[in-house]
């Protein structure tokens, strides 16, 4: 599933790379997402102009004066950009945002859990109005993470990975981060120093920052809008390794249903 390296290199190609932000139309090939998409969508963003392109969390959100486009890709979406409304849509195809010069961004999805929702008012919303702070925010800090950490007997890893706690960090990057800070992900969070905390903040910090530079991590099914994979797969330093450069075999446990790789040595 893409995290927030991924959906903050999509936010950036999308703002770098269409030409326009009025809008013509919203065309619908498909409506069968994780929820059925809403026809009327297309009244509200039709002849409309987006002020502003950001992200929040996992979600692409798309800004107009009188509410959002919030956009969510699931475990297999991809967003491309098209130069034209002329291409006929493919199997997989969901729905195009078409723009009044003629760009076009396309909606793709194989397993079709992603979504696409018209919100007008994001802090009410139900799949925006909990989330937690932005893991490259200021809010993110010691003081935050201490506090919260302490009342938890959850591990590490779960706590990071809370969307309600921290959002946009998810499996691989919380296995980077935690390699960096040498804790292991089933390490109980009110069991954590504050040398871990200070660490761990700063672990996420530089690891988010680093994949976003790299275009995200493309590990089976994440492109950008232009189609190019990301390629910090290639800086990964635990997460799906064998052995860790100590030369210590990796271990890989499941914490939640997901694999959580780790070193015996590297980390305690």
């Amino acid at each position: 599933m893409p995290e927030l390296p991924e959906v903050e290199t999509v936010c950036e190609a999308i703002k770098e790379n269409i030409k326009s932000r009025d809008i013509l139309k919203f065309n619908i090939f498909n409506p069968n997402l994780r929820w059925k998409i809403d026809k009327k969508i297309n009244n509200n963003i039709s002849n409309n102009h987006i002020n502003k392109i950001y992200r929040r969390g996992k979600y692409i959100i798309l800004s107009f004066i009188h509410g959002s486009l919030l956009i969510h890709l699931g475990m297999t979406g991809v967003i491309k950009l098209l130069n034209n409304n002329n291409n006929k849509a493919g199997k997989h195809d969901h729905f195009d945002i078409v723009f009044k010069n003629g760009n076009v961004l396309r909606y793709n999805d194989v397993r079709k859990f992603g979504s696409v929702h018209w919100v007008e008012d994001l802090k009410k919303y139900f799949l925006t109005k909990n989330l937690g702070v932005e893991p490259l925010s200021k809010d993110f800090n010691f003081e935050y993470l201490y506090k919260i950490s302490k009342q938890k007997n959850v591990s590490i890893k779960n706590l990071i990975m809370d969307q309600k706690i921290l959002t946009g960090v998810g499996n691989i990057y919380a296995s980077e981060s935690l390699y960096l800070s040498k804790i292991r992900p089933n390490k109980k969070s009110n069991r954590l120093t504050k040398k871990n905390h200070h660490e761990l903040i700063l672990s996420i910090k530089k690891v988010l920052k680093k994949a976003i530079k790299s275009g995200g991590t493309s590990l089976k099914d994440f492109k950008n809008i232009d189609g190019t994979p990301g390629y910090f797969k290639q800086k990964l330093l635990i997460y799906g390794k064998e052995y860790c450069q100590c030369g210590e075999k990796v271990k890989n446990i499941k914490i939640n249903g997901r694999a959580s790789f780790f070193c015996t040595l590297c980390q305690s």
